[in-house]
C-alpha cells in the first residue's frame, strides 16, 4: 500500500523532492531506493524533515504504536497531519499515542490501488483542518476514489464492502472462468471474455443513469437465456448469501478494532515489536 501511494503521488505530479520514505528494514530500503530513486529514504524517523506537512502510517497494526511514539518524539513542535492507513487502529488510540492535538485522519483503502483504481473510505479526528482534509484526500485520491465517512465506526462497514470487495469479485470472476471452461471455451477465451464483461458492466454501472437493478431487468429478456440463468441464482439464495458473508466480514472487522486497541495490546510490550 506504501509504495502503491509513493507511486500514485509521483504519477499525479507531487514533486519527487517532497516525498521522504521511512522504513527500517534495510532489504525494504533497497528496493524503495531501487523504484523510487528520485525521492529520499531512510532508515529512521529521526531522519525524517521536520516540515513535513502529512505522515502516512503505512505500517502494521503490531508496530503502530511504537511508531506513533517515534513520530511524536521527532514532531511535537509541528504536530503535522498523521494519515494511517493501519487496519483496525482507531483514530482515539493513534491520538494517544502521539500525544495532544496531532490531527489524525484514518483511511482504508483496498487492493486497486495497486493500478490506481483504488476505493478508500476516510474518517478525520476532532483536531483535522479543513485544509488538512484537502490534504489528506489529495493523497488518497492519487491511487483512485475517496468517500469521507462522518461516524468512523462506519469503516467497519467500508472494510466489509470495499476493503474485502475485491475478494469478493475475484471469488466471481473465478467462478465464471471455471464454467466458460466447463463448457468449452479456453482458459484464455474465457478470461478474456469474463474479464471484460466485468469491466464493461462495471462501467456502465459508473457512467449510466440507471441502477444496476434496472440494468440487470434491460438485458433479461423474458424467456431467455439470461433469465434462465439468473433464476437459479434467486433459487440458491445468492443475494442473502452475499448479504451474511458481508455483515460476517463488517463484525469481524469491528471484532479487530476492539482487540486492536484493548488494553492488553496496549501495555503489551511484545504486541509493538
Amino acid at each position: 500500500m506504501g509504495q502503491a501511494l509513493i507511486g500514485g503521488l509521483l504519477d499525479s505530479g507531487w514533486p519527487p523532492d517532497q516525498i521522504t520514505v521511512i522504513d527500517t528494514d534495510p532489504s525494504t530500503g533497497s528496493l524503495l531506493e531501487k523504484n523510487f530513486p528520485q525521492c529520499r529514504i531512510c532508515a529512521q524517523a529521526g531522519s525524517a524533515p521536520a516540515s513535513a506537512q502529512a505522515v502516512v502510517l503505512a505500517v502494521k497494526p503490531q508496530v503502530i504504536r511504537l511508531v506513533c511514539e517515534q513520530i511524536s518524539a521527532h514532531y511535537q513542535s509541528t504536530r503535522p497531519l498523521i494519515v494511517s492507513i493501519a487496519a483496525g487502529t482507531m483514530v482515539r488510540d493513534i491520538g494517544a499515542w502521539l500525544g495532544e492535538e496531532f490531527p489524525v485522519v484514518r483511511c482504508m483503502p483496498n487492493l486497486p490501488v495497486l493500478v490506481r483504481c483504488g476505493t478508500t473510505g476516510l474518517f478525520a479526528g476532532p483536531d483535522v483542518s479543513e485544509t488538512q482534509r484537502v490534504l489528506a484526500e489529495s493523497i488518497l485520491a492519487s491511487v483512485g476514489f475517496t468517500l469521507w465517512l462522518e461516524e468512523e465506526t462506519l469503516l467497519d462497514a467500508v472494510t466489509a464492502v470495499s476493503g474485502s470487495g475485491p475478494a469478493y469479485f475475484f471469488f466471481l470472476i473465478e467462478a465464471i472462468l471455471e464454467a466458460g471452461q466447463s463448457l468449452g471455451l479456453s482458459a484464455d477465451q474465457a478470461r478474456q471474455l469474463t474479464v471484460h464483461t466485468a469491466l464493461g458492466a462495471a462501467r456502465l454501472v459508473e457512467q449510466g443513469d440507471q441502477d444496476p437493478h434496472a440494468l440487470r431487468r434491460a438485458v433479461t429478456s423474458k424467456g431467455g437465456t439470461t433469465e434462465a440463468a439468473l433464476e437459479i441464482l434467486e433459487q440458491e439464495g445468492v443475494k442473502k448469501i452475499f448479504a451474511a458473508a458481508i455483515r460476517s466480514a463488517a463484525q469481524k472487522a469491528e471484532l479487530l478494532s476492539r482487540s486492536a486497541t484493548s488494553p492488553t495490546n496496549n501495555n503489551s510490550s511484545d504486541a509493538n515489536k
